[in-house]
């Protein structure tokens, strides 16, 4: 049994009141529904705890039957079914003192009081596919849903691929009966499969799916329940006609699942999450063969031995996800598979701002409006030739020239002198340097938006860390580099994390706004740069005129990638920047920290309710959020310009507000914002030198970016593009950065 743990309030177990909620149907419907009460009872009676039951006659009582047993008394509450998901989360935040256990159901992060238990049914499945494939005697066997949900999926995706790995050649038929308490329904869906030459059927239905597999097995076609051993419930032990024809049941221990989650909260060790359970752990696996074993060869027995092995080490693996999708494996069945539409809408968000952006680049020279004096073809002519010039001069301002890196690798190919190529892949160095503080900057806003903290202060962050990484590279003396630049930039990152540290602190402790606190740091940040860097003061260079700091030495420089170059200044810096954004994914994704930062974000009063330290986390968060726009500071001395004067104004800290919205606060989403924007900065040089157009053309283009990204209804509009089908997902932020 795998967990995945959360913080949650819990009742003492004195306090515990067990109640249960079925799924639509009865305590001893020979479903899940009778695993659950069986595992429920087992712990109640070992344990000494009361217990209610309410049996569920529609799916629309779900949410009331819940009620009444919290208003009973009951503290620790069982549901049955996916179904019943969606009305314990909306119960959970109002009851955070009642703890809910939900079968087949992964609660949304934000739940800390509910328990999900999940089984791998892709594994059961794929066992009862592996079985019928080497049973069918025609090629066809068959398969009966219920209702497409998760688990039935998940069925269905494991029993194809098993029959896959034993039968290349059988193939599947299905029959979905819309309901898992529609008998008729089942019956109808078997006559269809054993209709169309399926001789073996699999079926999971619930009562539906039993009523399915008796009718098969009366026609003399092999089958294979679901959920609990069909042949001790649907069939009664082999007293009902029919049940010398069910190979196995796909098992789910459903009522060990519950048992354990309730000996879990008596214990006290029950936390919200998820508690998953597969063939490691008895969790899920087939029945015994029963009457059907003296039918099934000895090596089909073998082989299905063998295949269980391999999927208990990991040696076979389903290839079927979560929620029941194929985990297509290969690069070409990925890339067929890929959401493209969610990677169309950012680059037609990118198309439309250039076009609109020529429209203004076109409209507003002087030449275009004389030449249409000339007659409208030839106005059409020179708008196209001016739009065209400062096109490709951004390109290559931004990338270099095609025609003149091809001449580099051919002059450095023939003579092994590389000074032609470096000037021809000049602008592309530059835009990725460009694009190096942009990536630390974004991040750093992004971070913020996933704690629900608007940092509106990483330009002041940028300019404290810069102070602080440009005094310990002037100070330090007669230091190796491998101990003088990590102290500069973990000095630049400490920096920047203290002055955003005092906003989480104020916002915790007194719940000052962070936008207004971050808004007056920066400008004390400012005019503290002014005052350690003025002639004479603290931080300015001896005998200099200009209110600049001392240059920093040697050993602090951030390596460069071309050093016998010093024009081209990319550095070191894009590689910290990089595993920055792997580093922040990690953080996000994959550990508590970054949960409990995300669920804060999600909703503050909810994970306080859980156990959730809110003020640390937004402490916490900040302080981080303040370090990556520290780090884009330090990079800026250490990296590019190696001393710091006074005004060391970017618009780094305020372009990284767009690149977290553009980036969606995703980490990756912000790498890719990140050189957008250094592309079009490094290309906004050339285009207005050689193009004469106006470098703020670019940040219309980013405003466009942006408000397209932001609104892609507008886009589906332009472009006639249909709104894809999304399925709900957990919320990770709200308010600022959740587009």
């Amino acid at each position: 049994m795998c967990e995945e743990r959360r913080t949650s309030v819990q009742p003492s177990p004195d306090e515990l009141r067990v109640g249960l909620v079925t799924d639509v149907g009865r305590i001893d419907d020979g479903t899940f529904n009778q695993y659950a009460y069986e595992g429920m009872a087992r712990a109640a009676q070992e344990h000494g705890l009361e217990a209610e039951v309410i049996q569920t006659r529609a799916s629309a009582e779900y949410e009331g039957n819940i009620r009444r047993l919290i208003e009973q008394g009951c503290t620790l509450i069982v549901t049955i079914g996916s179904a019943t998901g969606p009305a314990v989360e909306r119960l959970a935040m109002r009851h955070p003192s009642v703890h809910f256990i939900v079968v087949d159901h992964e609660p949304l992060p934000e739940s800390h009081n509910v328990t999900g238990l999940v089984f791998a049914e892709d594994q059961a499945g794929f066992l009862a596919g592996a079985l019928a494939g080497l049973m069918t005697e025609r090629g066809t066997v068959g398969f009966v849903g219920g209702v497409d949900v998760p688990p039935v999926r998940k069925f269905m995706g494991g029993f194809e691929h098993g029959l896959a790995l034993t039968n290349r050649r059988a193939r599947v038929v299905q029959a979905y009966t819309d309901s898992f308490t529609d008998p008729k329904a089942g019956e109808e869906a078997a006559g269809k499969l054993v209709e169309q030459g399926a001789d073996v059927v699999f079926a999971a239905a619930g009562a539906s799916g039993s009523a399915a597999i008796r009718a098969a097995a009366r026609q003399g076609v092999w089958v294979v329940g679901v959920d609990q051993d069909e042949w001790v419930t649907t069939f009664e032990d082999g007293r009902v006609p029919g049940a010398e024809r069910l190979l196995t049941s796909a098992v789910k221990r459903v009522d060990q699942a519950v048992y354990t989650a309730i000996t879990q909260a008596v214990q006290g060790k029950l936390r919200g999450g998820v508690l998953r359970f597969d063939l490691t752990d008895g969790g899920v696996g087939l029945a015994s063969y029963h009457a059907a074993d003296a039918a099934i060869p000895s090596e089909v027995r073998g082989k299905i031995l063998e295949v269980t092995e391999g999927l208990r080490t990991g040696r076979i693996r389903t290839r079927v996800g979560p929620r029941g999708e194929d985990l297509l494996e290969g690069f070409l069945p990925r890339l067929m598979a890929w959401n493209w539409q969610a990677a169309l809408m950012p680059l037609l968000a990118i198309f439309t701002a250039l076009i609109i952006g020529a429209i203004f680049i076109a409209a507003f020279d002087p030449e275009v409006w004389a030449a249409f004096g000339g007659g409208l073809k030839a106005g059409l002519a020179t708008a196209w030739q001016s739009i065209a010039q400062a096109y490709t001069a951004l390109f290559e301002g931004s990338f270099g020239s095609p025609a003149r890196i091809i001449e580099g690798f051919r002059l450095y190919f023939q003579t092994e002198d590389a000074t032609e190529l470096l000037r021809a892949v000049y602008p592309l160095t530059e835009s990725l340097r460009i694009a190096t503080p942009y990536i630390f900057a974004g991040l750093a806003v992004a971070l913020g938006f996933r704690c629900g903290l608007f940092n509106i202060g990483a330009e002041g962050q940028y300019f404290v860390g810069g102070l602080a990484s440009v005094y310990v590279g002037y100070s330090l003396k007669g230091v190796p580099w491998f101990i003088h630049l990590p102290l500069a930039l973990g000095a630049g990152m400490a920096g920047g994390a203290f002055w955003s540290a005092i906003a989480g602190f104020l916002k915790a402790k007194t719940g000052a706004h962070e936008v207004i606190n971050t808004i007056m740091l920066n400008y004390i940040a400012y005019r503290l740069a002014d005052y350690l860097l003025q002639v004479g003061g603290p931080m300015a260079r001896p005998g200099d005129f200009r209110p600049v700091s001392p240059e920093i030495e040697t050993t602090a420089y951030l390596p460069q990638f071309f050093p016998n170059d010093p024009s081209i200044r990319i550095n070191a810096g894009l590689l910290v920047a990089l595993a920055a954004v792997g580093v922040i994914h990690w953080l996000l994704f994959k550990t508590t920290v970054g949960f409990e930062i995300r669920a804060v974000g999600a909703n503050p009063r909810a994970a306080r309710t859980a156990g959730i330290s809110v003020a640390r986390n937004f402490i916490l968060a900040m302080a981080i959020s303040g370090g990556l726009a520290g780090l884009a500071g330090a990079h800026d001395i250490l990296g590019v310009i190696h001393f710091m004067p006074n005004a060391f104004f970017s618009g780094y800290g305020f372009d990284s507000i767009a690149l977290a919205l553009l980036g969606k606060s995703h980490p990756v989403g912000v790498l890719l914002a990140a050189l957008l924007f250094g592309f079009l900065r490094a290309g906004a040089q050339r285009m207005q030198g050689w193009a004469h157009v106006p470098i703020d053309i670019i940040s219309v283009l980013q405003g466009l970016i942006i408000i397209f990204v932001a609104a892609p209804e507008v886009v589906r509009l332009l472009y006639r593009l249909r709104a894809p089908k999304v399925e709900a997902e957990a919320i990770f932020t709200r308010g600022w950065g959740r587009i």
